[in-house]
């Protein structure tokens, strides 16, 4: 079933050289006849020496895409071409293959496989602009859905996904019962920002599709499609859009119940609406996909759950949570500060003066708020305060006992 191509860029010198072997009258004769503006110096037994290359024959090798003596396009007869030429591309030799086909297409204009395979081999040597303008002929001469996914592969490549989009949607249209052109389409409008619309069309393939769900470019594409609902549901939240949110979170739910990113949009959709429990019980399933805490996401789970768990009293687990992102980023304001207020309400002087201490010290920063400093200052003071205190109440014990 037809895949879209990858976008793996390889490069293979195409240059050969030739030679001529033996000596004599006629040999010498042929050297003379064949140099034209010039005379070849050659010994008997030795190789020809490569004249330098005049712009004008630079100009035509690298319209003839790198064609070279060994393997001359132009002397090749009609039914050897595109089967050369496909095995060209199946060895992976870009600049061959751009010949054979540049040359294909020429002989054979109404032959789609000709610009088709233009355009593959373009798209191999990061040729993209030159890949679309080809891969477009062919597609004027016949449909094809192979050839609609590589061009917007090709505007991929470019940065120009909404260009990719009409391209997409007809090959849907064309073979409707194929995961690649589903997988595709919901991939591009997820980086042209659309998510919502992504988790439409995976949902609408279903139907059509029975091998889809079983892809695995088609579950690529779902899990980036509910990463970035899930993101959007973030970005809601801090918009004050709670129903937007909400909207996103129950999308991303929808599509990809299991995923950890799902879970923590759900956690902060609940903890949005005052459904502590429920959040909390979203954030540990979260947490049982992200096992190491340096990510982003796993960050903002640990601390946000930590968050719910100090404000129910529970300090013991908070401070464990906030330990494991302070030693995986020990340089996260958010975390030293919820390990020091954890700390603090466990009692465990040592541990809150510390990591109060290590904010203080930290370089100024976006995420780091003069409220958030002020108050571990504040409460280092006091600290040392009830701990001077507490040692000299230990002292006056002792004296009373002697």
């Amino acid at each position: 079933m037809p895949q879209p191509l990858p976008l793996a860029l390889s490069r293979r010198p195409g240059l050969h050289s030739s030679s001529l072997h033996g000596c004599g009258a006629l040999g010498v004769g042929l050297l003379l006849l064949g140099a034209g503006l010039g005379l070849v110096a050659l010994g008997c037994g030795g190789e020809e020496t490569p004249a330098p290359r005049t712009a004008r024959a630079a100009h035509a090798a690298d319209e003839s895409g790198g064609a070279t003596a060994t393997g001359s396009v132009s002397s090749m007869g009609d039914s050897a071409l595109e089967p050369t030429a496909k095995e060209a591309l199946k060895s992976e030799d870009w600049p061959r293959a751009e010949s054979l086909y540049r040359e294909l297409a020429r002989r054979q204009p109404r032959n789609p496989a000709g610009k088709r395979g233009l355009g593959e081999a373009l798209m191999k040597q990061d040729k993209n602009d030159k890949a679309v303008e080809a891969l477009q002929g062919s597609l004027d001469i016949a449909d094809d859905v192979r050839t609609r996914l590589d061009i917007a592969v090709a505007y991929g490549a470019m940065n120009r996904y909404p260009s990719a989009l009409p391209h997409l949607r007809k090959a849907i249209k064309m073979a409707p019962e194929n995961p690649a052109t589903w997988a595709a389409l919901a991939d591009t409008l997820v980086k042209v920002e659309k998510p919502d619309g992504a988790a439409d069309v995976l949902d609408e393939s279903r139907g059509p599709c029975a091998a889809c769900e079983k892809d695995e470019a088609w579950g690529h594409a779902a899990d980036e499609t509910a990463e970035a609902l899930a993101a959007k549901t973030t970005q809601l939240l801090a918009a004050n859009d709670t129903a937007g949110a909400r909207k996103a979170a129950d999308a991303a739910a929808k599509l990809r119940p299991d995923l950890p990113a799902t879970h923590l949009a759900e956690a902060k959709v609940a903890r949005a609406g005052g459904d502590t429990k429920q959040a909390a019980t979203e954030y540990r399933k979260a947490l049982e996909g992200f096992a190491d805490a340096k990510s982003e996401p796993a960050t903002t789970a640990r601390l946000e759950l930590a968050g719910l768990l100090l404000a129910d009293g529970d300090g013991a687990e908070a401070a464990k949570l906030a330990r494991q992102v302070v030693d995986a980023r020990g340089d996260s304001p958010a975390a030293l500060d919820t390990l020091g207020r954890a700390c603090d309400a466990t009692k465990d002087v040592d541990c809150a003066r510390g990591a109060y201490d290590k904010l203080t010290k930290l370089p100024p920063s976006a995420d780091l708020s003069k409220e958030t400093v002020d108050h571990a200052r504040q409460r280092m003071k006091e600290l040392k305060g009830k701990k001077a205190k507490n040692k000299s109440k230990a002292k006056g014990k002792g004296k009373r006992r002697h």
